[in-house]
C-alpha cells in the first residue's frame, strides 16, 4: 500500500470515529458505551478465562450475538495492553469485519462452559473469530488512530531519573558480557 492510499485510509478512519464525543481522560469502557448506543445493543468486556490467551496466542476476540456484542480481552497483562485490545476489537467492530469460517470448539468450550460445544458453533458461525491480514491490519491502524484520537495518556511514563538508567545500562551490559564469555 502506497503512502497516498495510507493517507486516505487515515483520514477515513479519522472521519469515522469523529463521531464520538468522549470525555476526557479517555476511558475505553465510554467508547464502548459509546458504541453500544450507536449499535443499538449492549456491548460488554470480559476478561478471558485464565489460560486461553496462553493456550491459543489470541489476546482478544468479539463474539456477535444477535442481541449483543462481546468483546474479550487477556486478564493477565497489563491496563494499557488490555485497552488496546479492546480498541483493536472495537476497531473490527466499527469495520463490519466479518469472517464466514467455524470457531474452535475447545476456545468456545473456555468462553462458554455451560454451553453445550454443538451449540456453541451454531450460535456463533456468523460471528467474526478470525481475520484476514487486511483486516488485523486495518484493526491496528484504527486502534492506533483511536489512542491518538481520544488523547490517551502515554502507555509508558519515565519514573526513574537520567542516572539510573545509565547505571541500569552499564550493569546490564557487564552481565551480558559476562554471560556471553561463558557461552563461547
Amino acid at each position: 500500500m502506497g503512502r497516498e492510499d495510507w493517507r486516505a485510509l487515515r483520514a477515513r478512519y479519522k472521519k469515522l470515529i469523529s463521531r464520538f464525543e468522549l470525555p476526557y481522560p479517555f476511558e475505553v469502557e465510554d467508547l464502548c458505551a459509546a458504541v453500544a448506543v450507536e449499535r443499538g445493543r449492549p456491548l460488554r468486556l470480559l476478561p478471558m478465562p485464565a489460560g486461553l490467551a496462553s493456550d491459543t496466542g489470541v489476546c482478544g476476540m468479539w463474539v456477535s450475538f444477535g442481541t449483543a456484542d462481546l468483546v474479550y480481552y487477556a486478564s493477565v497483562t497489563s491496563r494499557p495492553h488490555q485497552t488496546h485490545i479492546v480498541l483493536h476489537e472495537l476497531a473490527h467492530i466499527l469495520l463490519d469485519h466479518r469472517e464466514s469460517s467455524v470457531p474452535d470448539p475447545a476456545m468456545l468450550a473456555q468462553l462458554f462452559p455451560d454451553l453445550d460445544p454443538a451449540m456453541a458453533v451454531r450460535l456463533l458461525g456468523r460471528s467474526r473469530t478470525k481475520a484476514t491480514t487486511q483486516q488485523e491490519h486495518e484493526a491496528e491502524l484504527l486502534a492506533s488512530i483511536m489512542w491518538q484520537h481520544f488523547n490517551v495518556a502515554p502507555v509508558a511514563v519515565p519514573t526513574a531519573t537520567a542516572d539510573t538508567a545509565d547505571t541500569l545500562s552499564r550493569v546490564m551490559g557487564a552481565f551480558s558480557r559476562s554471560t556471553a564469555s561463558r557461552f563461547r
